[in-house]
């Protein structure tokens, strides 16, 4: 998150800055993981439940505040869940996700590949069987893994990819792509251990060039001829399958974790080719970008402690290998190789009985750095999280603002909660972004915008 004007800056937005950065805000992001105290599933023996249902239905709609002035999206999404109980030890849940996007029949204001990437969708969700035996659960299927303790961002949560189509501002657990897993989990006493098994990799959705969040508008305009290939995904084999690890222990207060993960980077890695244009072209080069995605190795640890009313987080990880972008027109690939180190700090503290509040700092230290990297040596970030209410509850006005300090950069996000039943939602809110084209925020300067949103739960 570090500023540079460089050619290929864009690309550190694509390839490491998401994962970095991007993750805001969710409303169950202090809770930590399951309570590792287990009691004996035999202790209070149920019949079988019968078929349940639940869900909700939303409408977003957003309105550009810069020219041009326009709505970027009228969007009606159905997420549906179904669970039961097969036996007093088998259950299992199907969830689906359908929407439509109004905005495509309603304006012109977007090309074709954008309107069929976004216009409709039928997504199969979180769909898995969960098995209790013992101290043991088992989970296999389609679902999230959280990890992590930090407040809605992803620096633990390393193993979902993400639908960055809408960038950052969706609700987390739509921006999170479920994986298909095997998930065992075991508890005794105050320890915990998981592991995971990812039988072939998911990745990270992107939008396509012309949608309202595209990545790659901070080069169209720049001297050269730009060639983007499609990224060659792994197949699906086990030859490409992942394995996580993940062990926690409570005592004395703290809750501490330590996990590892070893996956196809969710990213890809945007291998370069420069090639000369010939005389009297209009520009000098072609830069062609041959995207691939590469495996890694992460190691990382997570505690959080209460002390004196307040919750005290961290979160570091350890990337071996990360492949960073070169600006140096020699370098024949384009990849620079290095050790990275991501750390981020942070406090939930509630004022007066009435005001919630996060504060966390994070920074991103390479270890090998070279001065031809994209990246700086070391990327620092903040953000501040403020939400509060009044009559009851009925009305809660939030707030979210994250910068890149290395970039002077930032996103701002206002919104008002109307809680009109207990089921229903009315929201109004703004997305405003600050910064230069080559900023990781900066980049969508223009994008900035008021929404409205109604969601109904069932």
């Amino acid at each position: 998150m570090e500023a540079n004007t460089q050619e290929n800056k864009v690309f550190e937005i694509t390839d490491e800055t998401p994962d970095f950065l991007f993750n805001i805000l969710e409303d169950d992001s202090k809770a930590t993981h399951k309570e590792i105290i287990k009691d004996d599933p035999l202790d209070s023996i149920e019949a079988p439940s019968k078929l349940s249902m639940g869900g909700d239905l939303r409408n977003e709609t957003g309105y550009r505040i810069n020219k041009p002035h326009h709505f970027s999206k009228i969007k009606n999404s159905l997420n549906l869940e179904v669970s039961g109980d097969l036996s007093n030890t088998l259950s299992y849940v199907i969830g689906s996700r359908f929407s439509y996007d109004a905005v495509f029949d309603l304006t012109d204001n977007y090309n074709n590949t954008v309107e069929d990437d976004q216009r409709v969708r039928a997504d199969v969700r979180d769909a898995y069987l969960d098995l209790g035996f013992g101290n043991f659960d088992f989970r296999l299927g389609n679902q999230q893994i959280v990890w992590g303790q930090a407040v809605g961002l992803f620096f633990a949560d390393i193993v979902n990819p993400k639908d960055l189509r809408e960038y950052i501002l969706s609700d987390l657990d739509q921006i999170r792509i479920p994986v298909p897993a095997a998930n065992l989990e075991y508890y005794y006493n105050r320890f915990y251990f998981q592991m995971i098994f990812i039988p072939f990799p998911e990745f990270n959705e992107f939008g396509k060039q012309g949608s309202e969040f595209d990545f790659l508008r901070s080069l169209y305009n720049r001297n050269a001829d730009y060639v983007f290939n499609h990224p060659s995904e792994p197949s699906n084999s086990l030859d490409n399958s992942e394995v996580g690890f993940r062990f926690s222990q409570l005592a004395d207060g703290w809750d501490i974790s330590v996990f590892y993960l070893y996956d196809v980077y969710n990213f890809p890695v945007n291998y370069r080719r420069i090639a000369l244009n010939p005389s009297g072209s209009k520009h000098p080069v072609t830069i062609t970008y041959l995207p691939e995605y590469e495996r890694m190795h992460r190691l990382g640890t997570t505690f959080s402690k209460e002390v004196m009313d307040a919750i005290f987080k961290g979160e570091f990880i350890y990337s071996n290998n990360m492949f960073l972008q070169s600006s140096d027109p020699a370098d024949l690939d384009g990849i620079e190789k290095s050790d990275s180190f991501d750390w981020l700090l942070g406090v939930d503290y509630t004022f007066f009985n009435s005001l919630d509040t996060n504060f966390q700092f994070m920074q991103r230290i390479i270890f090998d750095h070279k001065d031809i990297m994209v990246q700086n040596k070391v990327a620092t970030s903040f953000s501040i999280w403020l939400k509060t209410g009044f009559y009851d509850n009925l009305i809660e006005p939030e707030l979210f603002f994250v910068s890149s300090i290395n970039q002077r950069d930032a996103l701002f996000r206002p919104k008002i909660i109307y809680n009109y039943r207990d089921n229903l939602k009315l929201i109004l809110g703004a997305d405003v972004f600050f910064g230069e084209l080559d900023g990781d925020f900066g980049v969508f300067d223009e994008n900035d915008r008021v929404y409205f949103e109604i969601l109904y739960k069932f």
